[in-house]
């Protein structure tokens, strides 16, 4: 099974980041853009299928205190 974990900066925690390419992003032409997040993506598979142990990995990648994160399982492609 195939899985995709989010991890996010949680919403009232300044995304550094984010702002710098939000700057970046309106001095090369774009000055609509806004509010710009930087998150991680992991995407891995595990044989067997183990929604707890892909629960554990998310876990280990996440700095809980100023970080959140999804799980979603996917279909094999």
């Amino acid at each position: 099974m195939k899985y995709r974990v989010q991890i996010c900066i949680r919403r009232s925690i300044l995304d550094n980041a984010g702002a710098t390419v939000t700057s970046a992003l309106k001095n090369l032409g774009w000055p609509e853009v806004e509010n710009v997040r930087i998150d991680k993506l992991l995407e891995f598979n595990l044989d067997p299928p183990d929604m707890k142990k892909a629960e554990e990995i998310a876990k280990a990648q996440t700095n809980e205190v100023m970080e959140y994160y999804t799980i979603e399982e996917m279909k094999d492609e």
